[in-house]
């Protein structure tokens, strides 16, 4: 309940300090970066047929 909402930079520079300390960025995260971004172009595409 007393959680504040996490503000999408601070989670995306979470990441990017996690794949740091790992040295390697690792397939899960690769494999979300490109979903996220099929995902973003078939709104985009969609919209522009709609």
């Amino acid at each position: 309940m007393l959680q504040q909402p996490v503000h999408m930079r601070d989670q995306i520079s979470n990441r990017i300090e996690i794949i740091m300390q790992e040295n390697k960025p690792s397939l899960l995260f690769k494999v979300e970066e490109l979903s996220l971004a099929v995902l973003f172009i078939l709104v985009f595409v969609l919209g522009l047929n709609v």
